[in-house]
């Protein structure tokens, strides 16, 4: 789960026809700096866009998280721990504003504490609140690169010609990216991520179909998620999909708050 809070942001659930018709994407993410053989694939997840949801399913978690944009909230469905849980977008902003100040306090902390370690650490997470990146596009190859002393996105796009598209995939990558540093707070902050949403959304009719985030030389963390991209669904798609659906339905998995359930999985990572 930490893997699909760092990259998440590189699945592509855009069709070229309707957003709300059917796209599969495969995405495999692989450990380029500390895995036992470099390149090593560490995370894979399945996403399943129809009628205008996006159903992103991690197989090693037994974890099904959905977006909904017309009900503006995501639910998760567990069924491994039997449990489900929904937050709207009004309840993500607010705990994202929040957030901030005490993010800000614990910066000054480190700075204040004044050893190398601890100002390291507050440059870090002050660069990932408040991101300023280089950035350079190269339309022959057609990569995207975004550069800082602090990390480093290499994207390599794809021209998408329906630029509507374009802004509902961006749309539904920053609404993630703050979901998975709520759900998962030892990931990085979304601004990063919302910036590099934001610098697609200047090239207009560009998707990502990979991305690579480089933390070095400050951390060893160098990961790249690689995607493959299906237009329309298989039968079994769509059977699980029903599978998902029939779960919300039924009284089978315990529906608690968001706290409730977030705190059922940190316990399940820390054992």
């Amino acid at each position: 789960m930490l893997l699909r809070g760092i990259l998440f942001w590189s699945i592509l659930c855009v069709s070229s026809v309707s957003f709300g018709q059917g796209l599969r994407i495969s995405t495999h993410v692989y450990d380029l700096e500390k895995a036992a053989a470099p390149g090593q694939m560490v995370s894979s997840s399945l996403s399943l866009c129809h009628n205008g949801r996006i159903y992103d399913y991690v197989d090693a978690a037994d974890e099904v998280v959905i977006f909904d944009p017309i009900e503006r909230r995501f639910t998760i469905l567990n069924n491994s721990r039997g449990l489900s849980t929904t937050l709207t977008f009004e309840e993500i902003r607010h705990k994202m504003n929040s957030l901030e100040p005490r993010t800000t306090k614990y910066i000054q902390e480190l700075r204040t504490a004044g050893t190398l370690n601890s100002t390291r650490a507050a440059d870090a997470i002050d660069f990932q609140l408040h991101p300023a990146f280089e950035q350079t596009f190269d339309p022959m190859k057609e990569t995207l690169v975004l550069s800082s002393p602090s990390m480093t996105y290499r994207v390599e796009t794809r021209k998408w010609d329906e630029t509507d598209q374009v802004e509902r995939y961006l749309a539904y990558a920053d609404w993630t990216a703050r979901l998975n540093f709520i759900l998962h707070p030892s990931s990085l902050l979304p601004e990063p991520r919302i910036a590099l949403n934001e610098a697609l959304r200047k090239l207009k009719d560009r998707m990502p179909i990979s991305v690579e985030l480089d933390l070095r030389p400050n951390a060893s963390l160098h990961l790249r998620a690689a995607h493959q991209l299906t237009r329309n669904l298989s039968a079994d798609d769509h059977q699980r999909i029903a599978n998902w659906e029939a779960d919300l339905k039924s009284n089978r998995l315990e529906s608690v708050a968001f706290l409730k359930y977030q705190q059922a999985v940190l316990v399940t990572k820390a054992r």
